[in-house]
């Protein structure tokens, strides 16, 4: 049997509305998001300032409602799931304050754009998902992702675009490599 995803996104969408009755205005911030991610991946999310990374994190963590999707946490998508198995950092004190667990989790990692991606937070990443916890990670800028991210993706007009694989693990190198024998 295979394990579940640690994140399961399918057709993700968020709108925000502002204004009064006949002055309203809305924009479309996430545009039919999926995304997956396995125990033990990484993955960082670039964009413009307002791009709706964080939304997008939000949305994932399961701290703000969607409007149309799914979404699952290592294949539960009860709420209690994502507040057990989810974790949500937007500051260097949160990583601080994260306690091992019992049970894998996905950490979505929010970080101010000053703080860059150090060589303590490339181990921090590095040591999560040896554990088997998997990451989203979201910068404005692909210089700050550390390279022991999996893959990056862009989120632009509200979709989240594939921009390359960073690194691949040892089944993918493998299975990559042409055979001898075809």
């Amino acid at each position: 049997m295979a394990m579940p995803r640690a994140l399961h996104l399918r057709g993700v969408r968020k709108r925000f509305v502002a204004g009064v009755h006949g002055c309203l205005a809305s924009v479309d911030v996430l545009r039919g998001i999926d995304l997956d991610l396995d125990p033990g991946e990484s993955a960082a999310v670039i964009g413009a300032p307002g791009s709706g990374k964080s939304t997008l994190l939000l949305c994932a963590a399961g701290l703000l409602r969607t409007d149309a999707g799914t979404r699952s946490w290592f294949g539960d998508s009860a709420p209690v799931t994502a507040a057990a198995r989810a974790y949500y950092c937007f500051s260097v004190s949160d990583l601080a304050s994260v306690v091992p667990g019992d049970e894998t989790r996905v950490y979505f990692l929010d970080l101010p754009p000053a703080l860059g991606m150090s060589g303590m937070l490339a181990d921090w990443i590095s040591d999560h998902c040896d554990a088997g916890n998997a990451l989203l990670i979201a910068a404005r800028d692909e210089r700050l992702i550390p390279r022991t991210v999996d893959r990056v993706l862009t989120l632009s007009a509200g979709i989240l675009h594939s921009t390359r694989t960073i690194r691949s693990r040892v089944a993918e190198s493998v299975a990559a490599e042409a055979s001898p024998f075809c």
